[in-house]
């Protein structure tokens, strides 16, 4: 997997009672393609493994509401989350998500797509409060693993789709 975001990537730390998270990947694919995968929230259960479902529940002129389950796992300890998010986008650009409902009780987070080279940066920026309980000591980094594990699944994603192009 020559598209692995390392855990030690991402920059998570903590804030008014949640986290922030900040993480800069790149990819050799087109931000066209890297666009598609990060807006592909029909198929995103299917690439992405700790959802367990992706839904888009309402689709308007540039916004979506999105719902998402899924399991968060660290070590011995997990725990199911739902989100729902309105989700701004700027086509090729930036995908902007408020969160709306679920048990995360506050998500904001910006994705900025840039071309790099002859394929794309990324820059993804997070503040979440999560409405559900996890041990205190492991809270950075459960949510450094799962940002991880997230991104490297799109990433992953994205180099799959480039493949068959």
């Amino acid at each position: 997997m020559g598209s692995l975001l390392l855990e030690q990537d991402v920059h998570v730390e903590r804030a008014n009672g949640g986290f922030v998270v900040d993480v800069v990947m790149h990819t050799s694919a087109r931000p066209a393609l890297a666009w598609a995968v990060l807006t592909d929230f029909e198929h995103m259960a299917s690439f992405v493994p700790n959802l367990k479902s992706s839904r888009v529940l309402e689709r308007g002129e540039g916004v979506l509401k999105v719902l998402q389950q899924g399991v968060a796992r660290y070590g011995l300890f997990s725990a199911n989350f739902e989100s729902l998010r309105e989700i701004r986008l700027t086509p090729c650009s930036e995908i902007r998500a408020h969160g709306l409902g679920g048990n995360v009780q506050r998500m904001e987070s910006l994705m900025r797509l840039e071309p790099e080279g002859s394929g794309t940066r990324l820059s993804y920026h997070a503040e979440a409060q999560p409405g559900f309980w996890f041990p205190p000591m492991i809270g950075p980094s459960l949510v450094r693993h799962e940002t991880a594990e997230q991104f490297s699944a799109m990433l992953d994603e994205m180099l799959r789709r480039t493949e068959r192009e």
